[in-house]
């Protein structure tokens, strides 16, 4: 785990929730999760945003798995809520599962609450150490802009 990251939490409902302290003000990293520069420079190769609700949510992660979903909520600078899944799995399909990104302010700084709720259970950790891998650099890429 790294500086600022505490550990993944299963709550009762099987949501998977992580948390992050990013040293950006909610409205920067508000825009890591709806640009889709901004996105490349923390996860992916390739993303194609529409960030409002019903718009598409694609990112090609690492050059061959592609999540694919589209966004619920859009309430900047506080909340992003997208559908999540992988093209071509038939154990996690395209938009079959849930994130929320909740931003809340932190003195200087952001608590990013990730929450995926909807996954099958053997793909629970899998999605824990993903997300437990993109989350610093989430971090990381908020803190130079």
């Amino acid at each position: 785990m790294t500086e600022g990251q505490r550990a993944a939490e299963v709550p009762p409902d099987d949501a998977l929730v992580l948390t992050q302290r990013v040293a950006a003000p909610r409205e920067v990293v508000f825009e890591f999760l709806v640009d889709p520069d901004k996105m490349l420079r923390w996860m992916g190769t390739k993303a194609e945003l529409e960030p409002h609700p019903g718009g598409k949510f694609w990112v090609n992660v690492n050059g061959s798995d592609i999540a694919v979903g589209s966004y619920v909520e859009v309430d900047p600078p506080s909340r992003v809520v997208f559908t999540w899944g992988w093209d071509g799995s038939a154990e996690v399909p395209p938009g079959s599962s849930t994130v929320t990104m909740t931003l809340s302010a932190d003195g200087d700084g952001t608590v990013v609450e990730l929450r995926h709720e909807g996954l099958p259970g053997g793909a629970g950790d899998q999605h824990s150490e993903g997300w437990g891998h993109f989350l610093p650099l989430l971090a990381d890429a908020t803190a130079g802009d």
